[in-house]
């Protein structure tokens, strides 16, 4: 029996995480220490490459009786007939909006009545993935044993748009494309303040009174 491997879906080679956390240091002089002591920077950077798929029929062409959907989920593969399968307009909109280009239709087409398509597994790549994510906070003294914490939090800084993986069935018109519903939300902002009472304990920790959040994406 032949067993074809090739790149699976969670086949992801690069994966990358990078998290930074700085503490503003005590300024000497007065208006610096003011303003510029006892913040924190929290930083977040997350990146991965593709992540591999497969082009698959959405039909029965081998007459096997085998589909995606049955019992033994074996999904049919189409042909390749050209050697580059990008879309001339990769990472553009394209027609009918609104949806991005990313895989060229017309480099596949339907293997013959009960043959099985050549296209292997994991032959495409949806596109790759990066994100920065930045909190700033600072505790104010407002009183004895009494603090306010302000603390703002962005995500997705650059406000860049985030690509899902493009639909791969044959039998959807819009095959090769990016469908909204596949492109992730962009920037989200969060402003938070917290009001910190002391315990009666110096060794326990402090209590969170009132938290109000104001969230904007």
């Amino acid at each position: 029996m032949y067993v074809e491997c090739r790149h699976r879906g969670s086949d992801v080679r690069h994966v990358g995480n990078v998290t930074l956390v700085i503490n503003t240091p005590t300024f000497t002089g007065d208006w610096a220490r003011r303003l510029g002591t006892g913040w924190m920077l929290a930083t977040v950077f997350r990146a991965n490459s593709s992540q591999p798929l497969t082009p698959t029929l959405g039909s029965d062409r081998a007459l096997n009786g085998f589909l995606a959907a049955g019992a033994q989920p074996i999904p049919q593969r189409p042909n390749q007939v050209l050697d580059n399968t990008e879309a001339p307009n990769r990472g553009q909109d394209c027609s009918p909006a609104p949806c991005v280009a990313w895989t060229n239709p017309t480099a596949y087409a339907l293997p013959n009545v009960g043959a099985f398509g050549d296209v292997g597994m994991g032959s495409l790549r949806g596109p790759t993935f990066w994100q920065w994510d930045q909190a700033v906070s600072r505790q104010f003294s407002i009183a004895a044993g009494q603090q306010i914490e302000i603390r703002v939090e962005a995500f997705n800084v650059t406000d860049s748009l985030r690509l899902g993986n493009p639909i791969v069935s044959l039998s959807d018109a819009r095959f090769g494309r990016i469908a909204p519903a596949m492109v992730a939300p962009e920037s989200c902002n969060l402003l938070s303040a917290t009001f910190l009472e002391a315990a009666a304990r110096p060794s326990s920790p402090p209590i969170a009174a009132i938290e109000r959040n104001d969230f904007a994406c």
